[in-house]
């Protein structure tokens, strides 16, 4: 049942409401904005710079400002576009020389023809037009007066209508587009050849479709203004960051051209916090590898030299003050007190009987030992002190020693060689030589000062420098403290040695690298660690650019996910929704529209199809083809009334297809050679005004009255307007066809219209000024007697149309004898040949009243053969067999 079903019903048509309800679809995939940005769209023509701008919030994160679009939005019906029409052209100033304060009117419906001569300014007119509205041709140029110069400016007004409201645009070339007038489409040559040769947009587009491609826009206009944030926050970046000249091999080199949004500031706090030692360690290497290596290398030789110098006398100063040293000196003095008073006890016990006192203190004991060196030295070389023989005397009082005096003499000696005086004088040796010991590793205030600039000023260590220089001041307090017997001041300063050990061996290691060959290791690692250090305290001079930057990247990261979703994915997801809704919307429709504008016009043996070529930024692409050669240039095929008639053919397939109905306007859409499809195209026009407004700009009478009798032939109203020149200057219009291309009847209204004018000054001209006016007017009279003629001949065959019409042949059997002898004493009166005949009119000697009566004389003929013609009867034809 149901394949039955299926094959007896067609398959639906794919409408506009199937096409927006598909488009609902795919949007709900979409970015957030994109759907908001579809329902306003359906609401209006034209987004705000408020909608806009809020498309933009929620386009970067503000999504609670969206609204999607919903079934809501697209449930009411759309109306087509409304119809615009081109009401007049008015007021043309420094426009192709065209006279000022004339102006064209076109009829709002129906057929507006616009003749005009090569020269009139007609073609003036045309390029305003094809400048406010719609034109294929891209490549004009709105030309200036040349007698006006470049300080006028060029300007028109254009009269229009919308759906009927009418209104006026101040147009000038240089002034921003008008928003409806490019619904009126132009037609030219030019814009043939573009028709036939060049790949084109259709004109068409149903509303999904246009709703898509205002998306499309949208989606552009979005993505540059996210662009341009982007762009103002990337112009912000220093050059120095832009550029970078720090070296993308050291770590702060790496880190700077690699700044990004996820770069870390902790990173760069690290890069940029140099230590003290680092920063001396900076600066010696800027200096050794800024001069000579050579002679660098024996400068850090030397300073080593003197860095070990003074740190070993340091350090001995430092061992000799140690609270050991401090204990050990205490300790000697203890031993010493304790051996003196032992020798005190014994000296005092030894010599309690002796009559002076103090023998065996130190006095005495100085005196003693200086007696003893006398007497060994110069009293008695030869003998031993202090054992005196008989003759000896005292060396002290030159007496002779007596029994006592020996006695005591021997207990002296005694006294210093025992046990107790030994010690004693140990102990008091031990001392001396202990401070001179300790002396001997003193420091002078020169020598600290001395060691503290080498490492500030030679070796850039100012803290190092800062830290020797306490710990040699204070061990210099402590040495002066225990020279002089005072207790232990205080706790000593630990010498850094690690680090002053860490420096000798770094001077070391650069003198080795500097005595290296250049492109050695050790010379290599050194420049690299120079490198680093210089561009870690540069990269410290852009800190506060380095963070703004990188602030400044996290923004952009944020800007460039939101461009992503109004960037080309998204612009191309819009462009292939529009090219599948153009397969089922458009494609079918203009192609068929084109195979029968071609089946009208009659174009050709060749087949010709309207064939699809592209997509293309949410907009389809069609070109005029061979069926069956599709590659071959048609343009060079095709014969030159073919070539117009296949581009008005594709013109009109674009426009049909669309329902908005809005004017058109051709310029000179026929040429001279298009003679067998004249006829054919002025009825599509005509046939054309029946639903829209249709301008005809022409030069070419023969193709005016195709298009008068096809408009006529359909009870059309015809608008004539009649661009001319007066007294050379072009664009001067008149509301009516030239007088040429009038009836014979109307021409003889115009010729007394003109009459008329100068009926109170003519004869009073100079001869020369009415001999002029007089050979015009009887030139005229001549075309008139010809145009009537002609109109008595129309009911069967006519000028400038090869047709004929035998039903219509008793409307000439009127003519009699006094039609032909009326004409030709009319010729010979009016001839130019002024010895055709005695009665011939001298235009140097004619009045106004001949003049007045020859024009009598043809309007009575016309009047008296339209009476005869319409009291014409056909005659009844019996038919026998």
């Amino acid at each position: 049942m149901t394949d039955t079903a299926d094959t007896n019903n067609p398959v639906a048509p794919f409408t506009e409401s199937a096409a927006l309800a598909e488009i609902l679809q795919w949007s709900v995939k979409r970015p957030l904005w994109l759907r908001d940005a579809l329902r306003r769209l359906m609401q209006t023509d034209d987004l705000s710079s408020d909608d806009l701008d809020t498309l933009e919030e929620i386009c970067l994160g503000a999504e609670d400002k969206a609204s999607p679009l919903s079934e809501g939005d697209i449930a009411p019906q759309r109306l087509p576009g409304k119809p615009v029409a081109i009401c007049g052209l008015r007021e043309p100033v420094g426009v192709n020389a065209l006279a000022m304060g004339q102006g064209l009117k076109f009829a709002a419906a129906g057929l507006t023809i616009v003749y005009g001569d090569n020269g009139s300014g007609k073609s003036g007119y045309v390029r305003i037009l094809k400048h406010a509205c719609r034109s294929r041709d891209e490549k004009f140029s709105i030309l200036r007066n040349v007698n006006d110069g470049e300080s006028v400016p060029q300007s028109a007004v254009i009269d229009y209508a919308v759906d009927g409201n009418d209104d006026h645009f101040q147009w000038s070339p240089d002034g921003d587009d008008h928003p409806d007038l490019p619904a009126v489409s132009i037609f030219d040559s030019r814009s043939a050849n573009t028709h036939v040769r060049e790949t084109n947009n259709v004109a068409y587009v149903p509303f999904p479709m246009e709703l898509l491609d205002r998306l499309g826009k949208v989606c552009d206009t979005l993505k540059a203004r996210v662009a341009d944030r982007i762009s103002a926050l990337q112009s912000q970046t220093p050059i120095a960051l832009k550029t970078p000249t720090l070296s993308s091999d050291t770590a702060a080199g790496a880190f700077l051209h690699g700044l990004w949004a996820k770069s870390k500031p902790d990173t760069l706090d690290l890069l940029i916090a140099l230590t003290d030692e680092e920063t001396s360690r900076f600066a010696a290497l800027d200096a050794d590898l800024a001069q000579n290596p050579a002679k660098a290398a024996a400068k850090i030789i030397a300073r080593a030299g003197r860095l070990s110098a003074a740190m070993s006398r340091l350090s001995a100063l430092i061992d000799a003050t140690t609270s050991e040293a401090f204990a050990d000196l205490q300790r000697l003095k203890d031993e010493a007190t304790a051996t003196a008073e032992a020798e005190r006890l014994a000296s005092e016990q030894l010599f309690q009987d002796v009559p002076l006192s103090g023998v065996g203190s130190q006095t005495w004991r100085t005196l003693w030992e200086a007696a003893r060196s006398f007497s060994n030295t110069e009293a008695y070389p030869d003998r031993s002190f202090p054992e005196p023989l008989e003759d000896e005397r005292c060396v002290l009082c030159h007496q002779a020693f007596d029994v006592d005096a020996k006695v005591r003499m021997a207990s002296f000696e005694t006294h210093v060689q025992g046990a107790a005086r030994q010690a004693a004088k140990t102990a008091a040796d031990a001392i001396k030589q202990k401070r001179i010991d300790i002396e001997d590793t003193a420091m002078s205030l020169s020598d600290i000062r001395g060691f503290a600039a080498l490492l500030k000023t030679e070796l850039d260590q100012p803290a190092l420098a800062d830290s020797i220089r306490r710990c040699a001041l204070t061990a210099a307090w402590r040495h002066r403290a225990l020279l002089r017997g005072h207790k232990e001041p205080g706790s000593a300063v630990a010498l850094p040695e690690d680090t002053v050990d860490a420096l000798r061996k770094d001077l070391t290691a650069r003198a080795a690298a500097l005595s290296g060959e250049k492109d050695s290791d050790a010379r290599l690692k050194l420049v690299a660690e120079h490198a680093g250090l210089k561009d870690r305290i540069a990269l410290a001079g852009l800190e506060e650019d380095v963070r703004a930057e990188i602030a400044r990247k996290v923004k952009i990261d944020k800007l460039k996910a939101a461009e992503k979703t109004c960037g080309t994915g998204v612009k191309r997801a819009i462009t292939t929704k529009n090219k599948e809704l153009s397969e089922k919307l458009v494609t079918d429709l203009l192609r068929g529209r084109f195979a029968r504008e071609v089946s009208k016009l009659q174009i050709g043996t060749m087949p010709i199809e309207l064939r699809k070529v592209r997509d293309r930024d949410a907009q389809s692409f069609f070109k005029v083809a061979l069926v069956d050669k599709p590659d071959e240039p048609i343009g060079e095929v095709l014969s030159e009334g073919e070539h117009r008639c296949v581009a008005l053919a594709a013109f009109l397939a674009e426009l049909v297809t669309s329902r908005d109905y809005s004017g058109i306007v051709f310029d000179d859409p026929m040429s001279s050679l298009d003679h067998k499809y004249r006829r054919r195209v002025a009825g599509r026009l005509a046939e054309e005004a029946d639903h829209r407004q249709v301008v005809v700009f022409t030069h070419d009478l023969t193709f005016l009255f195709d298009i008068q009798r096809e408009a006529e032939a359909l009870d059309q109203n015809v608008h004539f307007q009649n661009v001319h020149r007066v007294s050379s200057e072009p664009g001067h219009v008149s509301q009516d066809l030239p007088i040429d291309a009038k009836a014979a009847i109307h021409m003889a209204a115009a010729l007394r219209s003109e009459l008329k004018s100068v009926r109170d000054h003519f004869d009073g001209w100079p001869e020369a000024r009415r001999s002029v006016f007089a050979q015009g007017f009887l030139g005229k009279l001549r075309n008139g007697w010809e145009q009537g003629i002609a109109d008595m001949l129309r009911p069967v065959m006519s000028r400038f149309n090869n047709e004929i019409k035998p039903s219509s042949l008793y409307r000439i059997a009127i003519i009699n004898d006094t039609d032909v002898l009326t004409v030709r004493r009319a010729q010979a009166r009016l001839s130019e040949d002024q010895h055709t005949s005695p009665e011939t009119i001298n235009p140097s000697e004619t009045t106004h009243a001949e003049l007045l009566g020859e024009l009598k004389n043809l309007e009575d003929w016309l009047q008296d053969v339209e009476a005869r013609r319409k009291a014409a009867v056909a005659p009844k034809v019996t038919y026998s067999m």
